[in-house]
């Protein structure tokens, strides 16, 4: 017991220390350009990880494909959960996404990575570019009211995961230039997405306490439910079942908070389900890791 308390406490920690080094940097009135670092990882670094993972990972492409099926399992009975729930409570359907979205980037990629190295990574970077496909397609349509094509051609990481899924099918030898630049513009996506995230959260308040730890709480549970079932269904073991069930239960992505505002939509509760999820996440993930490894 103790050995997995310690082990538990010595994936966290890196985390959680990264994480209030932003926290820190906020709160002394330094700048910190987050649209740039944002811009900087979506566009360049985040697909040059997914990439040079993908294609590295020794890991087979059938056991891929079935991390992937089952995160698109996970999502479609997270966002028929919520919406079952938030309808029930007359709540504002458009929650669903941010129920369904939890922060498998700037979180559920490190926790992974530390939990089970390279695999794991590996297997969280399948997740996590599932679930963007999810939210720049479904998730941004329901905050702007609309599909648009346009909008989703215009993500460099679904060309990323398509390049490497091409490498990998096609067995296409990749000239080693390639590969160490891609792993040298990932090696920076872990540390400044945790930074980001610190920073991201010291800005956020939750109004409205008491109703907002009530939703936090719904969600959590509903996102456990999900990864507990959908493990169990595709049969998914060590590593790919700890990966689905992390990535699932990670908190409320901060990024929900940047396209209700963008989109005119209720960002200050969506700031405080952000905002405790992250809270109470120290709290459980100590549980989760003792289920998982």
């Amino acid at each position: 017991m103790l050995d997995l308390s310690l082990r538990i406490l010595g994936i966290m920690a890196p985390s959680m220390l990264l994480a209030c080094i932003g926290l820190g940097w906020k709160k002394s009135g330094l700048e910190y350009p987050t649209n740039f670092v944002t811009t900087l990882v979506i566009n360049i670094a985040l697909p040059a990880l997914i990439f040079h993972t993908l294609v590295s990972a020794d890991i087979s492409l059938d056991a891929l494909y079935q991390l992937g099926s089952a995160t698109v399992v996970v999502h479609v009975l997270l966002i028929s959960l919520s919406a079952l729930v938030l309808r029930l409570a007359k709540k504002d359907l458009g929650l669903t996404v941010s129920f369904t979205v939890g922060n498998t980037g700037n979180l559920g990629l490190p926790l992974c990575l530390l939990a089970f190295g390279e695999e794991g990574l590996a297997y969280a970077i399948v997740y996590f570019s599932v679930q963007c496909i999810f939210l720049f397609t479904v998730g941004e349509a329901v905050y702007a009211g609309s599909l648009s094509i346009k909008r989703i051609l215009k993500v460099p990481i679904i060309y990323a995961l398509i390049a490497a899924l091409l490498v990998r099918i096609g067995n296409i030898p990749v000239h080693e230039i390639i590969m160490d630049t891609t792993q040298l513009l990932g090696g920076v996506v872990v540390p400044i997405m945790l930074i980001t995230l610190g920073i991201s959260i010291a800005g956020m308040v939750a109004r409205n306490f008491l109703s907002t730890l009530f939703w936090a709480l719904v969600r959590t549970g509903l996102a456990i439910i999900a990864g507990l079932l959908v493990a169990e269904w595709f049969s998914l073991e060590g590593v790919a079942r700890g990966v689905l069930i992390i990535e699932t239960v990670v908190p409320v992505a901060v990024f929900h908070y940047l396209l209700a505002y963008k989109h005119n939509k209720n960002s200050e509760e969506i700031s405080g389900l952000i905002l405790i999820t992250h809270l109470a996440a120290i709290l459980y993930f100590p549980f989760i890791f003792g289920l998982v490894l």
